[in-house]
């Protein structure tokens, strides 16, 4: 898979080396994980995890430098689009409502960028709130007039078929308009040309379980989301510590591999919806705070979600006030209105 090339040095790459080697050692030793913080839990304390690049969204350690900003993708979600291709290789996925009583996914790339996205689709302004939460670059085909509108007034850097002249392509095993893609080196060669990767934008980390820490929660084995016309199941594998995910009971695959997706935890995060306009478009207010729930390693633990403004990060705190721990690895947000249902058990 490629991944972005940063500016660097071999005593730098020298040091990478020798701190992967010693948390590796100090992973198996220790029983313990990797995580965003002073130190590598579970290992040697006095190994610096500013020594190796820890993904902030992820909790993991990367090999090569993390770019200054992720890539926000909107997905197509409906008939053609499923399979959609690399949705395995996301740090992140959010699935929204959208009108039409569909959903459309918001996949969030960082510490691995696929050769190819897609299927792209259009753009809504509250995926323009997403990503101005990561302080990423935002990539779409086509947009809503309010979503064009907020666009150009400059909140995020973007990428959208409508304006650009970079090659979108159609391929040929999905119908139109579930089939636009992008290459990534195409991508890429567009944020080098705009420099939208030369400062840090200093992503604001999630937390996550150190060692042999564990979440106390209600038992969820398997969870259920329904929204109005589709629904998506979560079970999970005591043995791999990961949840699996189905659509409508039937396998959910990556397109490209043909492997089921798994993922290491499920946020759920309630929002409340309203419809902006006559088409039906939806309008939600990222920052509104609600309830929340926190599905991981086969437990729910309940809470709240909030965010001080919108270039901020959205915050999860369990019922004590603490936030929400999760476990190192990739995550789903489902980003539940009042016309989706959830159950676990």
């Amino acid at each position: 898979m490629a991944k972005p090339k940063r500016k660097g040095n071999n005593i730098f790459k020298d040091k990478l080396v020798v701190a992967l080697i010693i948390a590796a050692v100090a992973i198996i030793a220790g029983g313990g994980v990797l995580v965003m913080g002073d130190s590598i839990k579970g290992g040697l304390p006095e190994v610096s995890a500013a020594t190796c690049d820890v993904s902030p969204i992820t909790g993991q350690a990367y090999d090569t430098e993390l770019p200054a900003r992720p890539l926000i993708v909107s997905i197509d979600n409906v008939g053609d689009a499923i399979p959609q291709s690399w949705i395995s290789k996301a740090d992140i996925v959010y699935e929204f409502p959208v009108e039409g009583r569909q959903t459309r996914l918001q996949a969030v790339y960082y510490g691995e960028f696929p050769e190819e996205f897609g299927p792209i689709r259009s753009t809504r302004p509250y995926f323009v709130d997403l990503t101005r939460e990561y302080k990423g670059i935002f990539l779409a085909h086509g947009w809503s007039p309010q979503a064009q509108e907020y666009l150009m007034t400059g909140v995020v850097p973007y990428i959208n078929a409508m304006n650009s002249s970079l090659n979108f392509y159609r391929v040929d095993d999905k119908e139109a308009p579930h089939n636009s893609y992008i290459k990534w080196d195409t991508v890429k060669g567009e944020i080098d040309a705009q420099g939208w990767w030369a400062e840090d934008q200093k992503i604001k980390p999630f937390s996550f379980l150190a060692g042999a820490q564990v979440n106390e929660g209600a038992s969820a084995k398997k969870i259920e989301f329904v929204y109005t016309s589709s629904e998506c199941e979560f079970t999970y594998n005591a043995e791999t510590g990961k949840y699996t995910r189905t659509i409508g009971g039937s396998k959910y695959v990556d397109h490209e591999t043909g492997k089921s997706v798994t993922v290491d935890n499920i946020l759920m995060q309630k929002v409340t919806s309203s419809e902006l306009d006559n088409k039906g478009r939806l309008k939600i207010d990222m920052c509104a705070g609600g309830d929340a729930i926190l599905f991981t390693n086969g437990v729910a633990v309940k809470g709240t979600w909030s965010r001080e403004d919108l270039d901020s990060r959205t915050i999860f705190v369990d019922e004590n006030g603490n936030e929400f721990k999760l476990t190192p690895g990739q995550t789903w947000v489902e980003i539940a209105d009042q016309n989706c249902s959830i159950s676990y058990k």
